[in-house]
């Protein structure tokens, strides 16, 4: 019987890893975000790399800070649709800029709830893979299956 790989853990962009969970993948798992703003701004990234690929985002990825408020949770979660498609360095897709906006109110229920993002991640230890996936496919907006795994990969959670 074939033993599985080790996946080696060091980088922290999916961007360099499109087979995170693939048994021969030389893919190194990311590093645990020191705060909620870097794990919303994961998220954001495996949002809105859904339909573009990561080379575009990789390219325009500090345009698309500035654009998205530097990832401030709270300003994002009180932003306007509108105000942030007309910004010149965001994406001009309304869908992505209003799920942006929703997963940070998201974040901020989770901090109420579980007081961090990484208590919440924490809190569901218990549970298999597929439930994990769930669980965030559920509470985040343009968020499937394999943009939850690519954002728990790069979050350093597998």
């Amino acid at each position: 019987m074939k033993q599985k790989a080790k996946i080696k853990r060091e980088h922290t962009a999916p961007w360099e890893c499109t087979l995170a969970k693939e048994e021969k993948s030389e893919c190194k798992s990311g590093s645990v975000p020191k705060s909620d703003k870097k794990y919303f701004e994961i998220l954001t990234l495996c949002v809105l790399q859904a339909g573009l690929g990561w080379g575009m985002l990789r390219k325009n990825w500090k345009r698309y800070k500035r654009g998205f408020l530097n990832f401030d949770i709270n300003k994002l979660a009180r932003a306007d649709t509108d105000d942030l498609l007309k910004n010149k360095d965001t994406i001009k897709n309304r869908k992505k800029i209003m799920a942006i906006i929703e997963n940070a109110k998201e974040f901020e229920k989770i901090k109420i709830e579980h007081g961090s993002f990484a208590n919440f991640l924490n809190s569901l230890k218990e549970e298999n893979d597929d439930q994990i996936i769930v669980q965030l496919t559920q509470r985040f907006s343009h968020l499937g299956t394999y943009s939850a795994e690519y954002f728990l990969h790069s979050v350093g959670y597998w």
